[in-house]
């Protein structure tokens, strides 16, 4: 499997998860220069750029990363 589908079908899954809180995850390239952007949404409306600056290759780690950070943060679910 390569990283990106890797990457993209792990994300689905995290927000399956994450939807139970009504929050998604987005990774979203940064003006397509190689480098990605990490935001949490609630909704439609962006809460956290939780990281920036990330190479593609480092995506899996960082959706596992930012997953267990909203599972976890009670300030989260108090939004």
């Amino acid at each position: 499997m390569s990283k990106r589908i890797g990457w993209k079908s792990l994300l689905n899954t995290a927000n399956e998860d994450v939807a139970k809180w009504k929050y998604s995850i987005k990774i979203t390239d940064e003006e397509e220069k190689g480098f990605y952007k990490c935001l949490i949404l609630k909704g439609e409306e962006v809460v956290e750029t939780y990281a920036e600056n990330y190479y593609e290759s480092e995506l899996t780690d960082l959706i596992n990363e930012v997953w267990h950070y909203i599972a976890t943060s009670k300030h989260l679910h108090r939004q």
